[in-house]
C-alpha cells in the first residue's frame, strides 16, 4: 500500500533536523582535526626551522633518540677500563636502577649531558674547556644536578698521557673529553654540548640577562673587565648582561679556580629561573637566536623529546657540586705547572652518589 504525499511530507519534517545535527556534527569534527593537523603542521615546521639551526655532529652517540631508552649492559671490556670501586656494594642504596654498563655506572632514568664552554686563545685555535659542567637531568628523584670539573685536574687522557683534563678537548675534541672524564671517574656521560664563550654572551643577552649576587670586589671587576658600558654595579644583587656574566663567570682575580667554577654554577642556575618564567615569545627569541651558535652529538629527535618534558624538568630542584671535592685532591706542580691531581677513587664515588642518587642526601652527608 503506498504512502501517501502527506504521510511522506511528514517523514520527511520528522528526520530533515536529525540529519543537519549529524551533518553539523561532522562538518565540526572535520574542521576540528584540520585545525589540529594544521597546527601540527605549523609546528613540525617551526620545530624542523628552529633545529636546523643547530650544528649537529653525527658520532657513535647521535643515533638513539630517546633520551631515558632502556639500556642493555655490555660485558665487552674497554680500552681503558675505569676506574674500580667499592661502589658496588653500595649500588642498590645510591639508587634502584644503578647498574654497570659496558663498565660505566649508568641509570636509564637519568640522563647527563657534559655542557663544554670553549674559548680560543689563538686564530684558527681548536681552544681548551675553560668550563665543564655536567648537567644532569634525574627524573627519578625530580632533581636537575650540575658539576663541575675543575680545570687544573691533572688526569689520564686516553692514549695521550697524563695532562690538564681542559687540554683533552684541544687533542681530540668533545668526544675525547667525554672519553677522559669516563676513564677516570667511572660515570656514563650520554651526549655533548659545546658553547664557545662568544656564544655564551649572545645567549645571556637573549634572555634579558641573569640575575646574579655580587660582592663589592666581584662588582669592581665586572665595572671594569666586562667590557659592558654600565659601570654602577655594587654589592648586591643585579641583573647582568651577557658581556657581565661572561666576565664573572671567568674571573680569576678573586679566590682560586674552585669559586670561579661556583660563579659559572650560579649562572647556570639563573639562567634556569630565567626560562621558568619566560613566555613563549622570549624563548622563542633566545632559540631564534642562539640555536645556530650550539654544536651537539644529540639527534634532532632527541632533543625533541628531552624539549617535549622540558618545563618539567626546568621545575625540579637544582643541586650543584663539583670534582674534586674537598679534600679529594693534592695540589701541587708537575713539570712546572700547578694542578690538582684527584683522589680518583674518592671523587668516583662522590660522583656517583650526586649523580645517581638523591642529591639532598648527598649534601646533607658532606655537611657531617
Amino acid at each position: 500500500m503506498k504512502q501517501s504525499q502527506e504521510d511522506r511530507n511528514l517523514r520527511h519534517l520528522k528526520t530533515k533536523p536529525r540529519t543537519r545535527k549529524a551533518v553539523l556534527a561532522r562538518n565540526i569534527a572535520i574542521l576540528f582535526v584540520s585545525v589540529v593537523f594544521l597546527f601540527a603542521g605549523v609546528a613540525c615546521v617551526y620545530a624542523e626551522s628552529m633545529l636546523g639551526r643547530i650544528n649537529t655532529v653525527i658520532d657513535e652517540q647521535t643515533a638513539g633518540d630517546n633520551p631515558f631508552q632502556a639500556t642493555s649492559a655490555d660485558s665487552e671490556p674497554r680500552d681503558e677500563d675505569p676506574l674500580e670501586s667499592g661502589l658496588e656494594e653500595e649500588a642498590g642504596q645510591i639508587s634502584d636502577g644503578l647498574k654497570k654498563v659496558n663498565g660505566l655506572w649508568h641509570d636509564d632514568s637519568i640522563v647527563n649531558l657534559l655542557v663544554m664552554g670553549v674559548d680560543d686563545y689563538q686564530v684558527n685555535d681548536v681552544g681548551r674547556t675553560d668550563s665543564m659542567m655536567l648537567v644532569t637531568i634525574d627524573t627519578r628523584h625530580k632533581q636537575l644536578k650540575v658539576t663541575s670539573f675543575m680545570r687544573d685536574m691533572y688526569v689520564a687522557i686516553p692514549n695521550n698521557g697524563s695532562q690538564r683534563i681542559n687540554v683533552a678537548y684541544s687533542y681530540g675534541g668533545p668526544t675525547l673529553l667525554v672519553s677522559t672524564i669516563e676513564a677516570n671517574f667511572g660515570i656514563d656521560i650520554d651526549r655533548w654540548i659545546v658553547v664557545d664563550f662568544d656564544a655564551f654572551t649572545e645567549i645571556i643577552d637573549a634572555m634579558g640577562g641573569v640575575d646574579i649576587t655580587l660582592t663589592q670586589d666581584e662588582a669592581n671587576l665586572v665595572n671594569r673587565y666586562s667590557g659592558d658600558p654600565r659601570w654602577n654595579l655594587s654589592e648586591g644583587t643585579f641583573t647582568l648582561s651577557g658581556a657581565q656574566a661572561r666576565y664573572y663567570s671567568r674571573i680569576r682575580a678573586i679566590g682560586d679556580d674552585f669559586e670561579r667554577t661556583e660563579r659559572q654554577r650560579k649562572v647556570f642556575s639563573s639562567l634556569v629561573n630565567k626560562f621558568k618564567g619566560s613566555d613563549i615569545g622570549t624563548i622563542n627569541n633566545i632559540l631564534a637566536n642562539t640555536l645556530n651558535l650550539i654544536q651537539t652529538n644529540m639527534s634532532r629527535n632527541y632533543i625533541l623529546n628531552l624539549a617535549s618534558q622540558s618545563l618539567t624538568y626546568l621545575n625540579y630542584d637544582v643541586h650543584q657540586s663539583r670534582v674534586p671535592g674537598d679534600g679529594n685532591y693534592d695540589a701541587t706542580y708537575v713539570n712546572g705547572m700547578a694542578v690538582l691531581v684527584p683522589d680518583r677513587e674518592a671523587c668516583s664515588e662522590d660522583l656517583v652518589k650526586f649523580v645517581f642518587g638523591d642529591a639532598d642526601e648527598f649534601e646533607a652527608e658532606q655537611e657531617n
